[in-house]
């Protein structure tokens, strides 16, 4: 954190990758912030983009409180500008949290909130912003990643910019930062292990079935997760959790075409009863069945942790739902995918390349089951696929 400060501050960008929970946000905030304060050098206005709307909900939920609490001279507004929630379609927030989308589409002055005439306003609103990339690892590799590189290659030397990962390979991260004339920070091994929030256990186990119910109710004790690759056999998975599971266990399914509202219901169930704090559950068993939408940045934990193959950088942050804080210990479960029509793996949504990736990963992992693995247990398994 201290060393994002001291480069961004110097006027230098920085490319950074570092473990699930580590505390990113907070290195990614504060120069912003004691700018704010302190009225140094640094834009006054911060656009913080991630891939998934889930995602900028809770980041603006957060520090929409927090900035209250910080006891700032001057007011800081903090907004949200996504699909769902347009309240910021003109960018006037001091700290914007948005989606990737959205500020592609603003700086390309084809915005989706406001008229194509009016477009140049948010175009200089990204241009006169601190720039925030988080979960880049997640941007599709050919639309969203080469449009996002684009843009802070053009900005380069104009606008301060902090890109984001926890699972890209140390090679990839070095290779972004020297196209974008960036510095690359890269943990190692030990200094992860030095963070607080690494001090748990958690073991990685490979199975050779499918994932099912009664593999999830298994293991079950009072947290679990289950994490499918398609909504299909998400929903099929949950109706069969939901008739197998014990009286008084709470089953709840969350994926991407839930309506708004039943989202959000989904989405607060979901932070108080996997949350840090166990004194503010409400039931004793509790089982969350769900998609690549758990995947990144939702601030919840579990004893069990069960998931479809998928590429390594997915699996790992799927892992980081279990044994989330220091001193917890937890279970992975890695299960086979089921076959299609011809007998063979159903990788869908994972194809073309990614399905070679799969395969990869399945390899790595096979090497480690039963394993602990930590920050540099989970790098290799992301470089070795």
């Amino acid at each position: 954190q201290r060393r994002v400060y001291e480069l961004l501050s110097d006027g230098q960008s920085v490319v950074l990758q570092a473990p699930t929970g580590a505390g990113k946000t907070c290195a990614a905030l504060y120069p912003f912030l004691k700018a704010w304060e302190e009225e140094t050098d640094f834009p006054r206005k911060c656009i913080y983009s991630v891939p998934l709307r889930v995602l900028a909900n809770q980041f603006w939920e957060e520090y929409e409180q927090r900035g209250r609490n910080f006891g700032f001279t001057r007011p800081l507004e903090v907004t949200i500008q996504t699909g769902a929630r347009p309240d910021d379609p003109k960018l006037e927030g001091n700290l914007i949290f948005t989606t990737v989308d959205q500020t592609l589409s603003n700086f390309l002055n084809i915005p989706y909130a406001i008229s194509l005439g009016q477009g140049n306003l948010n175009a200089g609103a990204v241009v006169g912003s601190y720039l925030v990339f988080d979960e880049v690892h997640l941007f599709d590799p050919e639309t969203m990643l080469p449009t996002t590189l684009h843009l802070l290659r053009l900005l380069r030397g104009v606008v301060p910019f902090l890109v984001m990962t926890a699972t890209l390979s140390q090679e990839m991260v070095r290779a972004l930062a020297e196209q974008l004339g960036a510095e690359p920070i890269v943990l190692s091994a030990p200094e992860a292990a030095a963070i607080p929030s690494q001090h748990k256990t958690r073991r990685l186990h490979l199975r050779e079935q499918e994932l099912t119910a009664t593999a999830v109710l298994a293991s079950h004790q009072r947290r679990s997760v289950a994490i499918c690759n398609t909504v299909g056999r998400a929903q099929a998975l949950f109706e069969a959790l939901r008739r197998d599971a014990t009286p008084g266990t709470q089953v709840r399914l969350l994926h991407s075409r839930f309506l708004r509202q039943d989202r959000e219901s989904s989405e607060n169930w979901l932070r108080r009863e996997f949350a840090k704090d166990k004194d503010d559950y409400t039931v004793e068993s509790a089982i969350l069945v769900a998609t690549q939408v758990v995947e990144v940045g939702l601030d919840i934990t579990s004893e069990s942790l069960h998931t479809e193959l998928a590429p390594a950088a997915s699996v790992i942050q799927r892992a980081g739902r279990c044994a989330r804080y220091e001193g917890e210990s937890g279970n992975v479960y890695v299960y086979r995918l089921p076959s299609n029509r011809r007998g063979n793996p159903n990788y869908a949504p994972y194809l073309n390349h990614q399905k070679e990736v799969c395969i990869k990963t399945r390899e790595a992992l096979a090497q480690r089951s039963g394993d602990c693995v930590d920050f540099g247990a989970e790098l290799a398994i992301v470089n070795e696929a």
